[in-house]
């Protein structure tokens, strides 16, 4: 028997699995991992949930081409992340966020 969950966790699309296997190449799954699972923690539903900022380090990337994937990978799940911190979210980002950490969470799992 399946017991429900509290979301309906949606699919990744293509363009994000291929931006995950671009991450596993570069090797930066794992500070991907970090920075998606503060961001999903902020976004999960609670009331009078709003705007939120997090630490900036988390988009530290030694190359500008990292940080600009993970930007997009993120951007994808429906989060803009700003250079400062600052986070934009679309209406329904959890879940798409949750869908990306359990990825991330498993790619780095495997890859270690």
């Amino acid at each position: 028997f399946l017991e429900q969950t509290c979301f309906n966790s949606p699919e990744l699309r293509e363009d994000q699995l291929l931006l995950l296997l671009e991450s596993l190449e570069e090797g930066i799954v794992s500070q991907q991992l970090k920075l998606v699972r503060t961001h999903t923690l902020h976004l999960a539903p609670k009331e009078g949930r709003g705007p939120f900022c997090v630490d900036a380090s988390l988009l530290s990337f030694p190359q500008e081409k990292e940080r600009k994937l993970t930007m997009a990978m993120v951007a994808r799940s429906g989060v803009k992340l700003e250079e400062d911190g600052a986070v934009v979210c679309a209406g329904e980002a959890f879940s798409s966020m949750a869908a990306l950490y359990a990825s991330l969470y498993v790619l780095n799992v495997l890859s270690n």
